[in-house]
C-alpha cells in the first residue's frame, strides 16, 4: 500500500473527442487507473487530442503544444520515488510525438507502457516505429491487441523485448441469454464506415449471389458512407435490390443494440490493409450473432474458425454455401449463434484479465490484492 501512495502516474494520449477505438481504450484505462489510485495519489492526465482527427498546420501546432505540456507533467514528477508513464501509440508521423514523450519518460526514470492499436506499422514497417521502439528502451512494455499481433510486432521491431496483450473485447459485455430463433429471410448485417475497403461492394455481390442461388436474404447496412462515391453505391444498391437492402445510417446506443438484435449474421469482408481488431466484431459476437470475415489483423484469433475466410480467397464463393445452409437450417444457425456467444464470453473474460494485468503494469498491484498477499501477522504488525 505504501508503494501505491508513492506512485506517480502520467497518462498521455488522445481522449474523446473524437470518439474512436484508441480514444475509447485510453479513456477506459484512465478511468480504471483513477479508481485504483483514488485516495493514494493523483493520476496526471495529458490529453493530446486537438479535438479532431486529421492533419494540417493548425492540427500539428495544437498537437505540439499539448506534447510540450505533457513533457512538463513528466518533468514535474521527477522528485517522485515511483514514476509510471502510459501512452497509446500514434500512427503515421504521430509516432514521432510518441517517441518524444517516451524518450522524455525514459530520461526521467519513468517505467514506460506504450499501447499499440494499429496494424499499419506491421503491414508496412517504418523507420518511425523502429526509432520509437529504440528511444523507448528495451525495458519499455508494449501492449498489443492479440498474440499474433505481438509476435509479428516483435519479429519486425526487436527492440520491443517486453510485450503483453489486451483485447478490445473488454468493451462488449456478452448477452446473458441465447438469441431467440427467427424465421423469414436471412438478415445479413454489416456495420462500419461504409466503403469498398471495408467490403461494401463485396456485400452487394454476395447478396446478388444469394438471390441467384434462390436464398431468401436481406442485407442490413448501418454506419456512414465514408466518401461520396460510397454513398452513391449505397443509393444504387437500395434501388437495384428493390427492398432486399435496408440502410439505417449511423447508429449509436440503443439503436446499435437494436441493429445487432435484428440481424442473423454479421459479415465483414474487409480489405483494409491496416485492419487490426474491429470493435464491431466483438459487439456482434456479444449479441450472439455469428460472424463471417476476412482473416486480417487479429480477426483470425478473435472469431470462430468456421467464420474465417483466407485473405486470398474469393469471399463471395466462400461465404455463399455457409449462408445458404444457415438460411435453410435455422437449428444450425442457432448452434453457430451459441458457439459465437461462448467465444464472446471467453474473449470478454480474457480481456478483463488483460486489463487488470495492464493496470498492474502501469500502477503496480491493486492495494487490496497486495494487502491480501501479505501474511496476516505482518499486516497486524504494520
Amino acid at each position: 500500500m505504501e508503494r501505491n501512495a508513492r506512485t506517480h502516474v502520467v497518462v498521455s494520449g488522445r481522449l474523446p473527442p473524437p470518439v474512436d477505438g484508441m480514444s475509447r481504450v485510453t479513456a477506459l484505462v484512465l478511468e480504471r487507473l483513477q479508481d485504483r489510485m483514488r485516495g493514494r495519489s493523483r493520476v496526471e492526465v495529458a490529453d493530446l487530442s486537438p479535438g479532431w482527427n486529421g492533419g494540417g498546420a493548425l492540427y500539428h501546432l495544437r498537437k505540439m503544444t499539448r506534447v510540450f505540456g505533457a513533457m512538463g507533467r513528466l518533468t514535474a514528477g521527477v522528485g517522485k520515488a515511483d514514476r509510471r508513464f502510459y501512452m497509446p501509440v500514434d500512427s503515421g508521423w504521430g509516432a514521432l510525438y510518441t517517441a518524444a514523450l517516451a524518450g522524455t519518460a525514459r530520461l526521467f526514470g519513468y517505467e514506460r507502457v506504450l499501447h499499440h492499436h494499429s496494424f499499419a506499422t506491421i503491414s508496412k514497417p517504418t523507420w518511425r516505429m523502429r526509432l520509437l521502439t529504440r528511444v523507448a528502451g528495451t525495458d519499455c512494455t508494449h501492449v498489443l491487441l492479440c498474440p499474433a499481433m505481438q509476435l509479428r510486432f516483435q519479429s519486425i521491431y526487436p527492440a520491443a523485448r517486453s510485450c503483453m496483450t489486451m483485447s478490445n473485447a473488454i468493451f462488449s459485455t456478452p448477452d446473458a441469454a441465447p438469441r431467440p430463433r427467427r424465421d423469414g429471410p436471412l438478415r445479413i448485417g454489416h456495420l462500419s464506415n461504409l466503403c469498398s475497403e471495408k467490403g461494401l461492394d463485396t456485400l452487394f455481390a454476395l447478396l446478388r449471389a444469394l438471390q441467384l442461388d434462390g436464398v431468401d436474404a436481406k442485407l442490413v447496412l448501418a454506419g456512414p458512407g465514408l466518401k461520396p462515391k460510397d454513398n452513391a453505391m449505397i443509393a444504387a444498391g437500395l434501388m437495384a435490390f428493390d427492398g432486399a437492402v435496408e440502410y439505417h445510417g449511423p447508429v449509436h446506443g440503443e439503436a446499435k443494440d437494436a441493429f445487432y438484435r435484428d440481424i442473423d449474421v454479421f459479415v465483414f469482408p474487409t480489405r483494409y490493409r491496416n485492419e487490426a481488431q474491429p470493435l464491431v466484431l466483438f459487439e456482434a459476437m456479444a449479441a450472439g450473432v455469428p460472424v463471417l470475415a476476412y482473416e486480417r489483423g487479429c480477426i483470425g484469433s478473435d472469431i470462430p474458425a468456421d467464420g474465417l475466410v483466407p485473405q486470398n480467397a474469393d469471399f463471395v464463393k466462400a461465404a455463399l454455401p455457409i449462408l445458404a445452409a444457415w438460411a435453410d437450417d435455422r437449428e444450425a444457425l442457432a448452434a453457430a449463434s451459441a458457439q459465437t456467444l461462448t467465444r464472446a464470453r471467453v474473449a470478454y473474460e480474457t480481456s478483463r484479465i488483460g486489463l487488470d494485468l495492464l493496470l498492474d503494469r502501469i500502477a503496480g498491484p491493486h492495494p487490496a490484492t497486495a494487502a491480501a498477499a501479505v501474511p496476516a501477522k505482518r499486516r497486524v504488525a504494520g
